[in-house]
């Protein structure tokens, strides 16, 4: 019998070359989102620490005027980072929906492909169950001609 070919394998595998850049290309955008995700996650627990430490200072009358200055001054360049990356994260997702549609659409020509290959492949087990049926008709057609023969 022979073996199994699917005549359409390179375009599949390029359709799942094309797919896996595409999930790429998303994983690596989505990687830029969550950096900036963390800044503003780092910077938020930086005006905590310093809130807290500003705070502890205050009540113990340990503060001076400059330093209230510059905390007031971190705390402002601090929630304006925060905004900036914020601002930058919610420039990202138009990118990140259209890579993501892309890579349903690359999704979808690749599984065309695969449910062909599928159909093809079940029809060739078909055929050569069919052929190795038919194999096994004309032996026990044999050995019942020669059974017969022999007992008359």
């Amino acid at each position: 019998m022979k073996k199994f070919k699917f005549k359409l394998q390179t375009l599949l595998d390029i359709r799942e070359a094309r797919e896996r850049e595409i999930q790429y290309e998303l994983a690596r955008i989505i990687s830029l989102q969550n950096r900036e995700r963390e800044k503003q996650a780092e910077l938020r627990r930086s005006i905590e620490e310093q809130k807290s430490f500003f705070g502890d200072k205050l009540k113990r009358g340990a503060f001076s005027g400059n330093e209230a200055i510059l905390f007031e001054r971190f705390v402002d360049v601090s929630l304006r980072a925060i905004g900036t990356a914020e601002e930058r994260i919610r420039n990202m997702e138009p990118q990140i929906q259209e890579v993501r549609s892309r890579l349903v659409e690359a999704s979808r020509a690749r599984k065309v492909v695969e449910k062909l290959r599928e159909r093809r492949r079940a029809q060739h087990a078909y055929e050569v169950n069919r052929e190795l049926n038919k194999e096994n008709d004309e032996t026990n057609q044999k050995i019942y001609a020669m059974r017969k023969k022999e007992t008359a």
